[in-house]
This record gives structure tokens, sequence and C-alpha cells, in this order.
């Protein structure tokens, strides 16, 4: 039986602005990416196991998704469901700009 493995990792890029700007945006982008992080884990805790296994972890401000399964319809529609829900609380984020 064939397994289907994914890793995804998201992270906010702040290479391309000044070093004022980073300094001073550091502090709210690790809180925002840190209530990404909450709902994504509060989903997973809450969502039964579809036979596929989904990790979270948090790393050097980004966030670690690990995604396995052995069927790849339950694979995809589980990526498919973390994506939207990473998108729409992105969305909540920054709903301000």
């Amino acid at each position: 039986m064939e397994n289907y493995n994914s890793k995804i990792h998201i992270y906010f890029n702040i290479d391309h602005y000044s070093e004022f700007v980073k300094e001073s945006s550091t502090n709210v982008l690790t809180k925002q990416l840190n209530s990404i992080f909450i709902a994504i884990k509060g989903d997973i805790k809450s969502t039964p196991d579809f036979d596929t296994c989904v990790t979270v972890s948090m790393e050097n401000n980004r966030i670690i998704l690990s995604v396995s399964s052995n069927n790849i319809s339950k694979f995809r529609a589980t990526i498919i469901s973390l994506l939207r829900l990473i998108d729409l609380s992105y969305s909540v984020i920054h709903i301000d700009n």
C-alpha cells in the first residue's frame, strides 16, 4: 500500500522591508504566526482521525505541518482543509489591510 507524505512550511517573509520595519514588525509577525499555529493545532485536536496523521510544530518563526496517509483522497482532502484554514486565519488577522 502506498504512503503519501507532505511537509508544509508556513512563515512570513519580511526580507524586502527596511531594517526599521523588520525590527518593529518581528514581534507582531511572531504573534500573528502564533495565532495561526493555535488555530491549526485546535482544529487538528478537535477533528476525528480520517486515516490521516497530521502533526504541527513551530520552529524558528515558522509553522511546520506534516501530513501522511495511505489514502490519496483523504490525504488531498486533509491538505486542502488545512490550507483553507490557514488562508482564513491569515485573512482574519489582516482584515484591516
